[in-house]
Protein backbone atom coordinates (compact mmCIF):
# COMPACT_ATOMS: atom_id res chain seq x y z
CA UNK A 1 0.00 0.00 0.00
CA UNK A 2 1.10 3.51 -0.68
CA UNK A 3 1.56 6.65 1.33
CA UNK A 4 -1.55 8.44 0.12
CA UNK A 5 -4.50 8.35 2.50
CA UNK A 6 -6.53 11.02 0.77
CA UNK A 7 -6.76 12.45 -2.72
CA UNK A 8 -8.30 15.55 -4.18
CA UNK A 9 -11.47 14.98 -6.18
CA UNK A 10 -13.39 17.56 -8.16
CA UNK A 11 -17.02 16.30 -8.24
CA UNK A 12 -17.97 18.49 -11.23
CA UNK A 13 -15.03 17.24 -13.29
CA UNK A 14 -15.76 13.65 -12.21
CA UNK A 15 -19.44 13.87 -13.20
CA UNK A 16 -18.62 15.56 -16.52
CA UNK A 17 -15.91 13.01 -17.27
CA UNK A 18 -18.14 10.02 -16.51
CA UNK A 19 -21.25 11.15 -18.41
CA UNK A 20 -20.56 8.73 -21.25
CA UNK A 21 -20.18 5.74 -18.91
CA UNK A 22 -22.93 3.39 -17.79
CA UNK A 23 -23.65 2.87 -14.10
CA UNK A 24 -21.66 -0.39 -14.15
CA UNK A 25 -18.71 1.31 -15.85
CA UNK A 26 -18.82 4.20 -13.38
CA UNK A 27 -18.70 1.84 -10.43
CA UNK A 28 -15.75 -0.05 -11.90
CA UNK A 29 -13.98 3.20 -12.80
CA UNK A 30 -14.39 4.69 -9.32
CA UNK A 31 -13.08 1.52 -7.66
CA UNK A 32 -10.13 1.39 -10.08
CA UNK A 33 -9.33 5.04 -9.34
CA UNK A 34 -9.38 4.37 -5.59
CA UNK A 35 -7.09 1.37 -6.06
CA UNK A 36 -4.74 3.44 -8.20
CA UNK A 37 -4.52 6.14 -5.52
CA UNK A 38 -4.14 3.61 -2.68
CA UNK A 39 -1.17 2.15 -4.55
CA UNK A 40 0.42 5.56 -5.26
CA UNK A 41 -0.45 5.84 -8.93
CA UNK A 42 -0.60 2.40 -10.51
CA UNK A 43 -2.04 -1.07 -9.95
CA UNK A 44 -0.90 -4.31 -11.48
CA UNK A 45 -2.99 -5.30 -14.51
CA UNK A 46 -4.10 -8.57 -12.91
CA UNK A 47 -7.58 -9.64 -14.03
CA UNK A 48 -8.43 -12.04 -11.15
CA UNK A 49 -7.31 -9.60 -8.45
CA UNK A 50 -9.15 -6.62 -9.93
CA UNK A 51 -12.25 -8.70 -10.61
CA UNK A 52 -12.26 -9.73 -6.95
CA UNK A 53 -12.11 -6.06 -5.89
CA UNK A 54 -15.02 -5.28 -8.20
CA UNK A 55 -16.91 -8.42 -7.06
CA UNK A 56 -17.40 -9.56 -10.66
CA UNK A 57 -16.15 -12.45 -12.75
CA UNK A 58 -12.85 -11.86 -14.62
CA UNK A 59 -14.74 -11.98 -17.93
CA UNK A 60 -16.95 -9.07 -16.83
CA UNK A 61 -13.88 -7.12 -15.69
CA UNK A 62 -12.16 -7.68 -19.05
CA UNK A 63 -15.22 -6.20 -20.80
CA UNK A 64 -15.28 -3.21 -18.43
CA UNK A 65 -11.51 -2.80 -18.74
CA UNK A 66 -11.74 -2.63 -22.52
CA UNK A 67 -14.52 -0.05 -22.32
CA UNK A 68 -12.51 2.12 -19.89
CA UNK A 69 -9.46 1.84 -22.14
CA UNK A 70 -11.52 2.83 -25.21
CA UNK A 71 -12.99 5.79 -23.33
CA UNK A 72 -9.40 6.78 -22.34
CA UNK A 73 -10.24 6.72 -18.63
CA UNK A 74 -7.32 4.39 -17.90
CA UNK A 75 -4.20 3.31 -19.75
CA UNK A 76 -1.71 0.46 -19.45
CA UNK A 77 1.98 1.14 -18.92
CA UNK A 78 4.63 -1.43 -17.95
CA UNK A 79 2.00 -3.98 -16.95
CA UNK A 80 0.15 -1.54 -14.71
CA UNK A 81 -3.19 0.25 -14.97
CA UNK A 82 -2.81 4.00 -14.64
CA UNK A 83 -4.86 7.18 -14.97
CA UNK A 84 -3.45 10.47 -16.31
CA UNK A 85 -4.96 12.69 -13.64
CA UNK A 86 -3.91 10.28 -10.90
CA UNK A 87 -0.34 10.47 -12.24
CA UNK A 88 -0.32 14.24 -11.66
CA UNK A 89 -2.14 14.13 -8.32
CA UNK A 90 0.16 11.42 -6.93
CA UNK A 91 3.22 13.41 -8.00
CA UNK A 92 1.88 16.52 -6.23
CA UNK A 93 0.94 14.51 -3.11
CA UNK A 94 4.37 12.88 -2.92
CA UNK A 95 5.99 16.30 -3.14
CA UNK A 96 3.69 17.54 -0.36
CA UNK A 97 4.69 14.59 1.85
CA UNK A 98 8.37 15.15 1.06
CA UNK A 99 8.10 18.88 1.90
CA UNK A 100 6.33 18.12 5.19
CA UNK A 101 9.04 15.61 6.15
CA UNK A 102 11.79 18.11 5.33
CA UNK A 103 10.00 20.82 7.32
CA UNK A 104 9.71 18.46 10.28
CA UNK A 105 13.43 17.66 10.14
CA UNK A 106 14.29 21.36 9.89
CA UNK A 107 12.04 22.07 12.87
CA UNK A 108 13.75 19.32 14.87
CA UNK A 109 17.17 20.76 13.98
CA UNK A 110 16.06 24.26 15.02
CA UNK A 111 14.76 22.96 18.35
CA UNK A 112 18.09 21.35 19.10
CA UNK A 113 17.26 17.70 18.54
CA UNK A 114 20.14 15.61 17.27
CA UNK A 115 19.61 13.83 13.96
CA UNK A 116 21.13 10.57 12.86
CA UNK A 117 20.76 8.55 9.67
CA UNK A 118 19.03 5.19 10.05
CA UNK A 119 18.57 2.89 7.03
CA UNK A 120 19.23 5.76 4.61
CA UNK A 121 16.72 8.12 6.25
CA UNK A 122 17.24 10.82 8.82
CA UNK A 123 15.58 10.22 12.15
CA UNK A 124 15.40 12.08 15.43
CA UNK A 125 17.22 9.94 17.95
CA UNK A 126 18.72 12.23 20.57
CA UNK A 127 16.65 14.60 22.65
CA UNK A 128 17.83 18.12 23.15
CA UNK A 129 19.32 19.00 26.52
CA UNK A 130 16.82 19.92 29.19
CA UNK A 131 16.54 23.64 29.77
CA UNK A 132 17.05 24.90 33.28
CA UNK A 133 13.90 26.47 34.68
CA UNK A 134 14.18 30.20 35.19
CA UNK A 135 12.08 30.17 38.32
CA UNK A 136 10.80 27.67 40.81
CA UNK A 137 7.24 26.96 41.84
CA UNK A 138 7.88 28.80 45.11
CA UNK A 139 9.14 31.88 43.23
CA UNK A 140 6.08 31.81 40.98
CA UNK A 141 3.66 31.58 43.89
CA UNK A 142 5.33 34.30 45.90
CA UNK A 143 5.55 36.63 42.90
CA UNK A 144 2.02 36.13 41.59
CA UNK A 145 -0.18 35.42 44.57
CA UNK A 146 -0.66 38.18 47.04
CA UNK A 147 -2.12 37.33 50.46
CA UNK A 148 -5.70 38.50 50.96
CA UNK A 149 -4.73 40.97 53.69
CA UNK A 150 -2.13 42.54 51.33
CA UNK A 151 -4.70 42.91 48.55
CA UNK A 152 -7.08 44.71 50.90
CA UNK A 153 -4.36 47.12 52.07
CA UNK A 154 -3.29 47.96 48.49
CA UNK A 155 -6.76 49.25 47.57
Amino acid sequence: MGILRWYKRDPRAALAGMMELTLEERGAYNTILDLIYVHDGAIEDNDPVIASWLRVRPRVWRRLRQRLLNAQKIYIHAGCIRNERADNEVLIARQRVRNAAEAGLASARNRGYGLREINGMQATVVQRPLEQPTSTKKDYLSANIMPLWAKEQSR
